[in-house]
């Protein structure tokens, strides 16, 4: 084989391992850049839930065993929300429903907070200051 022709074989098999190599290199830039976009900008929960929380309103906190409760909301960690100056609806017999606050009737004689699961949480709302709710507690309290 004459010098040039290895010269060539030499130059492509040269070239080849430089493209692959640059291919591989690229993969993984934008697998890095990827998954870093997708971390950090594509997140769900962006916020964290005490920043939706108006600290100056009550809020409805609706469960998974579908019982609602009202009062003030805090953020305590990541799995933990504390509820305070609780209430809830009870229904009577005539299927009226009277606003009713925590340990006021209960015979275990809870304090007046709530610790709850976040994973129990459907959803939570914070109420207006003219809501029924809200005025409900307002009369409530002396």
């Amino acid at each position: 084989m004459p010098k040039g022709g290895i010269r060539i074989m030499v130059y492509k098999k040269f070239t080849t391992l430089i493209v692959t190599t640059g291919l591989v290199a690229l993969g993984a830039v934008i697998s890095i850049v990827g998954g870093l976009f997708l971390t950090n900008f594509l997140k769900y929960d962006r916020h964290e839930q005490k920043d939706f929380i108006d600290a100056d309103a009550y809020q409805a906190v609706f469960l998974a065993n579908d019982q609602i409760y009202f009062g003030r909301l805090k953020n305590v960690n990541s799995d933990y929300l504390l509820l305070k100056d609780v209430y809830y609806v009870k229904v009577g017999e005539s299927g009226s429903g009277q606003l009713i606050k925590l340990g006021a009737s209960e015979p275990h004689g809870p304090k007046d907070e709530m610790i709850i699961n976040k994973d129990q949480v459907m959803f939570w709302e914070n109420l207006r200051f003219d809501s029924p709710v809200v005025k409900g507690i307002q009369n409530k309290k002396p």
